[in-house]
């Protein structure tokens, strides 16, 4: 993955925790106007409810406008009714029980400026104050009662209760796993990096003793003893081809690692695709024959030049010529097609190997993805050839398909548009 889109996955990852964080804040804050809401619309009620009630008593009516009729709050808790008061507490108290609020209150009677304090609360800081006309018990347009509730806000939060919790819980929850995946997100990519950089440094380290072993073999082979000896001449063939098989690993190492840091570099010039593919096929010919297989070449007539990079055009066809080798497991027959259309040109690597099931034909162009028989991989490779294949052929704006049937081998195509 790029630094750009890792930047661009770590940002948008923040991003949706934050809109989802804001949503739980939200949710919390408009759960909690909803409760006081009905709170409010509860307690009005039940006041509501006491005043009608207390208006239909006329013995209790006239025993409030005598104690509201006195100067101080003092006076009239030594008046002759003192009762009166208790009462209308226990009926407030009752009709408030039958919407689920048992809170502690503080009552007050207020008569213009004067407030004439029934209950004996603290005094209450900060907290509303839900008040109700008398004016249908005592004939009186300035007085009202009050109920002020000290613990509201517990109320509400206990209402909340369980939603309350668990969006906190939640929240910390994400915030935590976020902060710890983005941890081991980062410890993961910079593990990732190590490993890239240590790979790249040892396939550079592989060239120097790759050329020295090519140039040995191919001196052995040029010696008087070898072409005197059969057996020794078979042997410096075969190690040239081996040493050339591991040039090709190493370079697809080195080549992968340049398309992830986009730093692949390709020459285009105008190529035929009957040369390259004919370069492709004498590159593989001593794998193909230590199978005792053939590669059958089926081209049409005519000229088949496309604009490309020389090298890693060879090196897709021997890609793909290699596995068809690979999952070849009896004798190795491969047919090479190249064929024109209106649109482009078709070329196609068809062996009868041992094939590969629907599910693996997408997966195949996968990075370090291989084929693979339960448990137990059948052939060698770094999963990385096909991956490399794809990625070529786009910088070539060509495309790649594959047919397959398990046990029936399969058929790589490439097309070359018009355009290209």
């Amino acid at each position: 993955m790029s630094p750009l889109k890792r930047y661009l996955f770590v940002f948008t990852a923040l991003l949706s925790i934050l809109i989802l964080l804001g949503l739980q804040v939200y949710w919390l804050r408009y759960s909690y106007k909803i409760e006081e809401a009905l709170f409010s619309k509860s307690v009005r009620i039940a006041l509501n409810q006491s005043i009608a009630t207390l208006s239909k008593n006329e013995g209790m009516c006239q025993s409030m406008q005598k104690s509201i009729s006195c100067d101080s709050s003092f006076r009239a808790s030594r008046s002759s009714t003192p009762r009166v008061w208790q009462n209308l507490d226990r009926q407030i108290r009752d009709e408030l029980a039958r919407y689920d609020i048992e809170l502690d209150y503080d009552l007050a009677i207020y008569k213009g400026k004067d407030t004439l304090k029934i209950n004996n609360l603290d005094q209450i800081v900060g907290s509303s104050c839900y008040r109700m006309s008398l004016e249908s018990v005592l004939k009186m347009s300035d007085t009202e009662i009050g109920v002020v509730f000290p613990s509201r806000y517990n109320f509400f939060l206990h209402s909340m209760g369980l939603m309350f919790l668990g969006s906190v819980l939640l929240i910390l929850l994400i915030g935590f796993s976020f902060v710890l995946v983005i941890r081991y997100y980062l410890k993961e990519v910079q593990l990732s990096k190590n490993i890239k950089e240590m790979v790249n440094n040892l396939a550079h380290e592989f060239r120097t003793p790759i050329s020295s072993i090519s140039l040995a073999s191919k001196m052995i082979q040029q010696s008087s003893e070898a072409s005197m000896n059969p057996k020794i001449m078979r042997y410096a063939d075969t190690i040239i081809e081996e040493n050339k098989r591991l040039q090709r690993h190493s370079d697809y190492i080195l080549q992968l690692a340049a398309m992830e840091q986009n730093n692949l570099e390709y020459h285009f010039e105008l190529l035929d695709l009957a040369v390259i593919l004919e370069e492709s096929i004498r590159s593989v010919e001593f794998l193909v024959e230590q199978k005792s297989g053939k590669v059958t070449r089926i081209y049409e007539d005519g000229s088949f030049f496309i604009h490309g990079d020389h090298h890693e055009l060879v090196h897709v066809m021997i890609n793909l010529l290699v596995n068809a080798c690979k999952y070849s497991p009896e004798t190795i027959d491969i047919q090479v097609f190249l064929r024109k259309s209106d649109n482009g040109i078709f070329v196609d690597v068809v062996d009868k190997g041992m094939g590969m099931a629907p599910g693996e034909k997408l997966k195949i162009f996968e990075k370090y993805y291989r084929i693979s028989s339960g448990n137990q991989h059948n052939t060698k490779g770094f999963g990385i050839g096909l991956y490399y294949v794809r990625e070529v052929l786009k910088a070539h704006q060509a495309s790649i398909s594959v047919e397959s049937e398990p046990g029936k081998g399969s058929s790589f195509t490439i097309f070359f548009p018009k355009e290209n």
